[in-house]
């Protein structure tokens, strides 16, 4: 026991004694964040596209089914800072694409598909002009229609096919769904059409 005793005071004592050295340096750390402009993207009518009842009888069997063109108002407000930044499309039915219908699934059940435009676009007035690109190569100009993601898009307001630092952003996201043939369709019950997809902001 008296082993154990004076082993621990010896280390007491040791400790002690480095604790006396003076301390000669010591670290200063400057920390913060830089943020990107404070943008909010929004749709109108959160984002509804609403075809309601299509009755059986008036599709098709052998041919696919286009729908009439539906609309909603695209927003993005950064506040008073101008930014450069882009949309990405991701389809959450991509597992619902029909072979033969280009753009975004509508459901489980392989309904059809749709596709988005996007058009009118401005900003304070100033008509702009879409661009896109694919993962991060070159910028080119676009017909505004929206391909999945890793296409980006964006717009110029000049010549030059470079993102515009902008502000402010309205436009439409148009959108047309196409209903699959009849024939390929369970029409003995109800069939629910269900597309859905994220629209993302990123900074350039």
């Amino acid at each position: 026991m008296k082993k154990i005793i004076g082993l621990t005071v010896g280390m007491a004592c040791l400790a002690a004694a480095l604790n006396a050295q003076a301390t000669t340096s010591a670290q200063l750390v400057v920390r913060g964040t830089i943020t990107p402009a404070a943008c909010n993207l929004s749709l109108a009518g959160s984002g509804i596209i609403d075809y309601g009842t299509i009755r059986s009888g008036e599709l098709s069997r052998t041919a696919f089914n286009p729908r009439e063109e539906r609309t909603t108002s695209l927003v993005i407000n950064c506040g008073t800072t101008p930014a450069r930044f882009g949309l990405t499309f991701t389809d959450l039915q991509a597992g619902s694409k029909v072979t033969g219908i280009l753009g975004a699934g509508l459901g489980a059940r392989r309904t059809g598909g749709y596709s988005v435009t996007l058009r009118d676009l401005r900003s304070s007035g100033t008509t702009l002009f879409p661009i896109m690109r694919t993962g991060l190569g070159a910028w080119y100009n676009s017909d505004g229609k929206v391909a999945q993601s890793p296409s980006q898009y964006s717009w110029r307001n000049g010549a030059a096919i470079t993102p515009a630092a902008i502000s402010q952003l309205t436009g439409t996201l148009a959108v047309k769904a196409v209903i699959n043939k009849a024939q390929d369709l369970d029409l003995s019950r109800d069939i629910s059409i269900d597309g859905r997809a994220t629209l993302v902001l990123s900074y350039i």
